[in-house]
């Protein structure tokens, strides 16, 4: 039997139920008068209002949801809203929600006590499972419950204000435990702290107060929180705190954090500043070891892991650590743990109290020292000279890769990869002349030497051994000290060279004299007969003794022509072959030499500059001064006559048995077909008509074909207008 109209308005008005008529975005059709309790205002101005502008926020979204999720299917759907009110602080109700003909039927039961209980326990369940209580900041009603009291050893029935509250922290301490609640209510934010109280029956405890804002409009509206006795934790924390173990273990580092593992239990022990600083949770003294886990650098978990499972088997107490975990303010910060184990009677661990040290500083500092450290390496291997840096017992800390080769080479010890000392790896007539400037070094002295060695090839080669004293900066003492060895065989030869060719010029003046005297005379003599005989010709009569004269004067003629033609025949070339000083040369060798002599006069016109040495090495019988002056001449006259492009010089033996090949080829400006086989007569820079702008008497090239066919070689040459020029210079090997 259904209701009739009148019985249903009788029952919807006297009953306890809060009955609701809403369309489907939330909007109210109708209410009954029970729900006058929930609005600030008549109910007859309800209709039309949203229900969402009455219930607490965060149980707006809650509503949204439930409205969704009704549909034809699912017609019927339980929840519970809460809604503040002036008078009454926070309602909650317990609504049924049935959808039909596309409007929404709300009937609900007030549920409040059961709420308050409900979120005191609800928030026991979160944080401490210890007190509850709750503030209405309108009606300054303050409610605890039995947990509450019983921590502060008051009766039950005694009434709780905020006051009251107050007055169980010692007098410094309840202004600021007062300011705790007052922030909350303007900032809306959550509070936690820790303080020491005296309960009503006068005994000392330590209490964890939380806060938790409830808000309405953007208005805390209730506060729920709990009260949580850590009297035993807290003594226990302090213990912690002061043990000896843990103080030696502290001592390691500056920027440290304490830990405490039990292993059973999976929980570890953080102090608060180290929470803090990781933002590990503060209101947990105990973090699972898994939570812990997830705060380190993905790439170190599987090492970190092993390194700990490896350690709780190994004997002794000592437990070590390192990885990288993730701060607070970003990215990851390294950290090496110290720590003590805890073994039972039957060896196994039971519990690690240690440090975790922050060491990120010192691995940015190693970082740097490694990359000055390969910076310094890639200067001293591309250095001019050999360069060595020792310690103070003469140990090899650093050395440039040319000194390891030739190290590897003769003594057949790597000094980047083991420890020796730079006396043991040096030729027999170094070593008295090492210790003795390596000690005079050590002394604080700066001390140069001119050293001479052969290479593995054969070849000398001279050196000049300058050792550095590196001083402490604080002490001021010699720390290390700093080899290096100057190849100055260049400088050598060119001194030889100098005196050499002194002693041929002096020689060559010696003999120019005797040449210039002897043919002085020569010249002189028919010719002072043929002036003689012409003046007599002029006043003899007699005609047999004008043809004595000029029999006489025909002698003389033949003596002076034939002095003549001897005087033009011999030539420079001539003294130059009596004087050659052929040796047995590394041809690489002396041609590098003259590439680097013109090397800064090609970077000095921005120009490629290269060289292609023979891999074999091949030996030739030359004169090295003659050989020098002739490639000399072509590698200057390439640099000189080229602004664009560039120069390269190549030697190569590969492809005969016999001769040796270099060519040296250029961008520069080219010689015309006409004038290409004019190229070595002498003076023809005029001749070929090339621009003054380039300075010279045109006779180099001339001197460089004759230098080398003296050395039994040949020079040919190629070249293109515009396009450059290769000249290339064939010499035989020695055999």
């Amino acid at each position: 039997m259904s209701f009739t109209l009148e019985q249903f308005e009788v029952l919807s008005e006297k009953t306890l139920l809060f009955l609701f008529i809403l369309k489907k975005d939330g909007k109210i059709v109708a209410s009954n008068n029970r729900c006058q309790v929930l609005f600030p205002f008549d109910i007859g101005k309800i209709k039309g209002k949203n229900i969402t502008n009455f219930i607490i926020d965060q149980d707006v979204t809650l509503f949204h949801n439930l409205v969704t999720n009704l549909s034809n299917k699912s017609s019927f759907i339980n929840s519970s809203l809460s809604f503040p009110t002036e008078n009454n602080g926070v309602l909650s109700l317990k609504f049924d929600f049935t959808l039909h003909d596309d409007l929404i039927y709300a009937a609900a039961i007030d549920t409040t006590e059961e709420y308050k209980e409900h979120k005191a326990l609800l928030t026991i369940s979160k944080l401490t499972k210890i007190g509850a209580w709750y503030f209405n900041p309108k009606s300054n009603e303050m409610y605890w419950s039995k947990g509450c009291y019983a921590i502060k050893e008051l009766d039950y029935n005694i009434p709780i204000t905020r006051e009251k509250a107050s007055h169980f922290f010692l007098k410094d301490s309840r202004e600021k435990v007062q300011s705790y609640l007052d922030n909350l209510l303007k900032d809306k934010k959550p509070y936690e702290y820790t303080e020491k109280i005296i309960t009503e029956k006068g005994n000392e405890k330590w209490i964890k107060v939380i806060g938790l804002p409830v808000i309405y409009k953007n208005e805390v509206i209730y506060v729920n929180g709990t009260i949580a006795d850590v009297t035993d934790r807290y003594n226990y924390i302090e213990k912690l705190k002061h043990s000896e173990e843990t103080k030696h273990l502290a001592l390691k580092g500056i920027q440290s954090g304490l830990f405490d593992h039990y292993i059973n239990k999976d929980e570890v022990f953080y102090s608060t500043d180290f929470k803090r600083m990781l933002g590990l949770p503060m209101d947990q003294d105990f973090v699972s070891r898994k939570e812990f886990i997830q705060m380190i650098h993905p790439d170190d978990v599987e090492s970190a892991l092993e390194r700990y499972d490896n350690s709780l088997t190994e004997k002794g107490n000592h437990y070590y650590n390192y990885y990288r975990i993730k701060h607070l303010n970003g990215g990851y910060r390294n950290y090496e743990v110290y720590g003590f184990k805890r073994k039972n009677a039957k060896g196994k661990t039971t519990r690690i109290i240690g440090n975790l040290i922050d060491v990120h500083q010192k691995k940015l500092n190693e970082k740097t020292i490694e990359e000055n450290k390969n910076r310094l390496q890639a200067i001293v291997n591309n250095g001019f000279a050999y360069t060595v840096l020792l310690n103070t017992q003469g140990e090899i800390l650093m050395t440039d890769e040319k000194s390891v080769k030739i190290i590897k080479k003769g003594f057949n010890v790597d000094p980047t990869q083991q420890v020796c000392k730079l006396i043991d790896v040096v030729p027999l007539n170094f070593k008295n002349s090492f210790a003795h400037e390596f000690n005079e070094t050590l002394k604080g002295n700066i001390v140069k030497k001119e050293i001479e060695r052969i290479t593995y090839k054969g070849d000398t080669q001279w050196l000049e051994a300058k050792y550095t004293p590196i001083f402490d900066q604080e002490e001021e003492k010699v720390n290390s000290i700093l080899v290096s060895f100057h190849d100055i065989t260049e400088q050598k030869l060119a001194e030889i060279a100098i005196k050499e060719s002194h002693i041929k010029e002096q020689e060559l003046n010696s003999l120019k004299s005797n040449i210039l005297s002897n043919f002085s005379h020569e010249i002189r003599t028919p010719l002072n007969g043929i002036m003689t005989v012409s003046k007599l010709l002029l006043d003899e009569k007699n005609p047999q003794e004008k043809e004595k004269l000029l029999k006489y004067l025909e002698e003389s003629k033949n003596r002076l022509l034939d002095t003549i033609n001897n005087l033009s025949n011999f030539s420079e070339i001539e003294a130059i072959k009596k004087n050659i000083n052929l040796q047995k040369l590394d041809i690489n060798y002396t041609i590098e030499t003259s590439f680097r002599e013109y090397k800064h006069m090609a970077q000095a016109k921005e120009l490629s500059y290269q060289l292609e040495l023979d891999q074999t090495s091949p030996m030739v019988c030359i004169d090295k001064g003659l050989f020098r002056a002739a490639l000399n001449n072509i590698i200057h006259n390439a640099v000189k006559y080229t602004n664009k492009g560039g120069i390269i010089i190549k030697v190569n033996s590969k492809n005969s048995k016999n001769n040796v090949y270099i060519s040296v080829t250029d961008t520069g400006i080219g010689i015309d077909k006409m004038n290409l086989k004019k190229i070595f007569d002498p003076f023809m820079q005029e001749s070929i008509g090339l621009s003054r702008k380039y300075e010279g008497t045109g006779i180099g090239l001339s001197l460089s074909k004759r230098y080398i066919e003296i050395l039994d070689g040949k020079i040919e040459v190629k070249s293109k207008i515009g396009e450059g020029t290769q000249f290339n210079i064939i010499i035989p090997q020695c055999l």
